[in-house]
């Protein structure tokens, strides 16, 4: 027995090293696969728009000009027929500044390279999300979250399209971990920066400062809000303005799915497919939304209840009322589901669930 406990001290000491060597191997893989194997006009078409957005901040203006995404982005190829469906002359970009300034550090790579970076770390992200995961959903066996993300058709088709989906997927899990950690303050900084995808985070945000408040775990609320100051304060010297900007980018270059509803998929665009206008639509819309954010708000409230629940119930909600959301945003649904099973599922059947995900 006691030369076991040894080797067993080794083994847990040496894990880290090899989920490591797995990483780099897979990355390895994925950069081979992304430059020698994927066609490079179907690899992450959706990056151009961050490529020009690159581009544009570097060059001191602002990524909502209309007339500069048009010009850059068909300098790097984009075609209004094939790529804009003959609709769009240009890729919008809706995000806030801060993702802007993120793209920034791809543009030295040139647009393929970078094409090619977005797709593997987008892949690394997802992989690593998994790995966040394994532990930390009550219930859920550790293979699950790690097997069932990256292999989730919808996480293949975000990374393959180049979305943002995987950074919002991951900065959940990072958040969830300094959450249950109880590094707060780090914990609000990883939250702040989920406002830039805030279609899948409106009700998140509220709903863990708010659990997190009735706690009195004020770092939370601190760090997010003192790093949200920050963002904020950086895009406007360096893009005076900005706020009205991307509040307007949807006027100027209205989403597809303002004459294509019916290719989203929340309650909100399901109801614009149906034809449903004025009082009707509004009616139908808060018969489900409210009994979410109710549910939501009640969840953050309640002491009693776990954080799992809050993050389930706001990431649930928010893909539901939302007033824009495409079938990339799926992974995210992931969370609530894994929740859901965890509460339910014995071990046994959590083995039945990540054999039917492989199969």
């Amino acid at each position: 027995m006691n030369r076991l406990v040894p080797e067993r001290s080794t083994l847990s000491a040496l894990r880290p090293y090899a989920w490591l060597l797995a990483l780099v191997l897979a990355t390895i893989f994925l950069d081979w696969f992304g430059r020698d194997v994927a066609p490079p006009e179907h690899l992450c078409p959706d990056y151009i728009c961050y490529w020009a957005t690159g581009k544009i901040m570097l060059s001191g203006q602002s990524p909502y000009d209309v007339d500069l995404q048009t010009r850059v982005q068909h300098e790097s190829g984009w075609d209004k027929q094939k790529d804009g469906l003959g609709a769009f002359d240009f890729l919008p970009y809706y995000y806030p500044p801060w993702f802007a300034m993120l793209t920034v550090a791809l543009v030295p790579l040139g647009y393929y390279g970078g094409k090619v970076t977005w797709f593997v770390l987008s892949a690394d992200l997802v992989l690593l999300t998994g790995y966040l995961l394994r532990k930390t959903i009550p219930g859920v066996p550790p293979a699950v979250p790690l097997v069932a993300i990256p292999i989730f058709i919808f996480t293949v088709v975000t990374i393959v399209i180049g979305q943002t989906t995987p950074l919002i997927l991951f900065l959940i899990a990072v958040a969830w971990r300094l959450l249950e950690a109880r590094r707060d303050r780090t914990a609000g900084f990883a939250l702040a920066w989920l406002t830039i995808k805030p279609q899948l985070t409106i009700l998140v945000l509220p709903g863990v400062l708010l659990w997190a408040a009735r706690r009195r775990r004020w770092g939370v609320v601190v760090g997010f809000a003192a790093t949200l100051a920050v963002l904020a304060l950086a895009s406007w010297l360096l893009i005076p303005g900005w706020l009205g900007q991307m509040l307007d980018a949807p006027r100027q270059t209205p989403p597809p799915t303002e004459n294509s509803p019916w290719i989203g998929t929340t309650w909100f665009l399901l109801l614009k497919s149906a034809g449903f206008r004025s009082w009707s639509f509004w009616a139908l819309y808060a018969l489900v939304a409210a009994p979410l954010l109710a549910t939501v708000l009640k969840a953050s409230l309640d002491r009693s209840k776990p954080l799992h629940d809050v993050l389930a119930l706001g990431l649930l909600a928010a893909c539901i009322v939302a007033p824009y959301g495409r079938n990339y945003d799926f992974p995210v649904l992931l969370i609530p589901l894994f929740v859901l099973l965890g509460t339910r599922l014995s071990e046994i059947a959590g083995a039945v669930l990540l054999v039917a995900l492989l199969l």
